[in-house]
Formats: C-alpha cells, structure tokens, sequence
C-alpha cells in the first residue's frame, strides 16, 4: 500500500474542511499521508491506534490529536470497536489574527511538538457542542455559515490552547502501544540525537534493533500500519518541503541532505508524493 498525500479542492479564501462522527473500519481507513493543512481530530468513541511521526499512540474517546502541516500519520481503528471522530482541516491562513495579548498566538496549539491531549470533561462537552454546530453550519448553508465555523474553529483552539502550556506533560503520555523496546529503539534512532538522520535504510534500521529486516518490517507493519520503506519516503520527502521553502540551497543538495540515493530517483520520489517537481514546490510554496 502507497502512501497517500490527502488533496483538498481549492478552498479560496476559506481553507477548511471537515469530516463530522465518521467511523471508520481497518478496512476503509487512509493509508499513511500528509497534506499541507493542519488537522485536528478528535475521538467520540471507540478505539484504536494513532501512529504519528514516530510515535505509537492508543485512541479513546475524549482523546484530542494535533497534527501541525505535513505531518506524517496513519489512524489504525479497532477490529472490533472502531473509533467515531470529527476531523478539521484547515489551512495556516485561517490562524492569522490580530494579536491582542503578547506572547499568545492560537497557533500556540500546533507549535508545542505534543500530538495527543486527553481533555477534560468540560473542553469535552465543548468540543461536542462546537463541532456539531460547525457540521450544521455546513449542511445548512445559511447566510455567515463560514464566519460561524471560523468563530467556532477559534473557539476550539483558544480554549485547549489556554490549558496546554500548565498541562503539557500530562497531556503528552507515552505512547500506550509502542510495542517492543527494540522498536522504540528504532523510531528514537530516526529522530537522531540532534536531528533527523535521513541516511537510514531497512537493513541500518534492524542492525540497530538487533533483529532481522524481515522480522522489523513485519512488526513495525503490524504496529504502524506502514512498512519501514514507505515511512522513510514520506520522512525524506517531508524534509525536502521544508529545505525547498525555506532555503535556496540547490536541489541537489537537498536531495543529499534527505537521503536519497540519486537526483532522478528524488524528483521521481517528490513527484509522486508531492503531484509537482521539487522546483515547482519551490515556487509553489513561496507564493
């Protein structure tokens, strides 16, 4: 299974979306993917798994996931109870307001590097009642129904954002399925002591575990959803947006520095994930 970039029609000058109490089966869940907007994704019931970046995470209700622009994840329900939730998607636009207090900002939220926040009885019942009032808002259509989801989308991020900071490492938690150590191993060594290492391949990645390729790729499968190649595509490709935007380095450079063996195997690589050439993003995403 290929991983796939989630796509978004063109929302003009109102970048959002949002799937209301979906309920999804392993069966009909997205493969791994990341898109340019942020998400927020929060459960009503049901459980499951969460892998995000490089992290296992359980799924239960009341539980809030934060996933900033261009991260990669992959939602993996429960056989047997498989997880209701709401997802809003939205673009870094819809965050630019006017700052009336110093130091706070409603992007606080996606900026703390937590992905999980396990919220309280009272943001609960908000977030119930702010995202059935966005979902009515859309199937109604009425006059200001985007001015309505905005305020509400506001609403939410203003509310868990005051809470986050004094709460923090609690809302975190360890990833409640993260399997064997080995495999933790595994996913710390991407992340690398300083940075992200970008050179690793299967065959580095289980001499670090101390098992085989095979066995690596079938357990890191059975508890992320994806194989090792896939997600060390989409973690090259990630870094390679971020270089392109914000550097002028040479493309060649960028496609040493994410690891890739060639320059024509990384704009085939970029291209495929991305839908455009590595220069074209660049222009793209300067725009």
């Amino acid at each position: 299974m290929k991983p796939i970039r989630k796509k978004f029609e063109n929302y003009g000058l109102f970048p959002f979306s949002m799937v209301y109490r979906d309920t999804k089966s392993p069966q009909i869940e997205l493969p791994d993917h990341v898109h340019d907007w942020h998400e927020l994704v929060y459960v009503h019931g049901g459980h499951g798994t969460f892998f995000i970046q490089h992290t296992i995470y359980d799924m239960r209700a009341g539980d809030l996931f934060v996933l900033p622009a261009n991260t990669i994840h992959r939602a993996l329900p429960d056989q047997d109870r498989p997880v209701t939730s709401t997802a809003l998607f939205f673009g870094p636009a819809l965050l630019l307001t006017a700052v009336y207090d110093d130091g706070y900002s409603l992007s606080g939220l996606l900026e703390t590097g937590v992905y999980r926040f396990r919220l309280d009885e009272r943001l609960q019942r908000l977030y119930e009642i702010e995202l059935a009032r966005m979902a009515e808002e859309d199937r109604e259509r009425r006059p200001g129904y985007r001015t309505a989801q905005w305020l509400s989308l506001h609403t939410l991020l203003h509310e868990t954002n005051r809470i986050v900071r004094a709460a923090i490492g609690e809302a975190a938690g360890p990833g409640a399925n993260a399997g064997p150590s080995w495999l933790d191993a595994v996913l710390n060594g991407l992340e690398g002591d300083t940075e992200p290492d970008m050179r690793h391949t299967l065959s580095s990645l289980a001499d670090l575990a101390g098992v085989s390729p095979a066995h690596l790729s079938r357990v890191f499968r059975r508890k992320t959803g994806m194989s090792v190649t896939d997600y060390l595509t989409m973690r090259r490709i990630v870094k390679a947006k971020k270089l392109l935007s914000a550097s002028d380095d040479k493309i060649v450079w960028i496609a040493e520095q994410c690891g890739f063996e060639s320059l024509p195997h990384f704009h085939r690589c970029f291209k495929k994930h991305v839908g455009m050439t590595p220069a074209k993003y660049r222009i793209f995403a300067r725009r």
